[in-house]
């Protein structure tokens, strides 16, 4: 199934937090199921604890290192799939003239985009390969709150 591959690479998608970052997270946890409790809604204090370890849980147990690879078939993002007919169209996602992402817009109803760190040279690649198969929507600028997310490394 593997056998046409086209482009492949990888990079790290572990988060360097400092450890104010941590305190910080950790204070917020806190202080929002002591408030839930006192405030007698604790549903709430449940379901911010419950929410705090399962980010923790799935960010600690998941790979740092993320490989992509792009077949004649579709795209193998890590241990997932996703065949071309599922995929809507891509773009790239810049940050001045860098490109910093390569976003993959899914046909589902729910989790509708990928984001997948890229560079200028594996850009450079891709717009080679990638129009062959899926359509490119214009190039796109990083919003705000994207900024905002990658500031507090979220």
């Amino acid at each position: 199934m593997w056998t046409n591959i086209l482009y492949t690479w990888s990079f790290d998608d572990k988060k360097n937090r400092w450890t104010m970052w941590y305190i910080i997270a950790l204070s917020i946890i806190i202080w929002l199921s002591i408030w839930g409790f006192l405030t007698r809604q604790y549903w709430m204090s449940f379901i911010v604890l419950l929410i705090s370890w399962l980010i923790y849980f799935v960010e600690n147990n998941s790979d740092d290192i993320v490989t992509i690879t792009i077949t004649t078939l579709g795209i193998k993002i890590w241990k997932g799939f996703y065949d071309f007919s599922k995929i809507n169209s891509y773009s790239f996602i810049y940050n001045w003239e860098n490109s910093i992402f390569l976003r993959l817009n899914l046909n589902k109803k729910w989790f509708k985009h990928i984001d997948l760190i890229v560079n200028n040279s594996i850009t450079n690649e891709l717009n080679q390969i990638l129009p062959n198969f899926l359509k490119e929507q214009s190039k796109w600028e990083i919003s705000i709150s994207e900024k905002i997310i990658d500031k507090l490394k979220l």
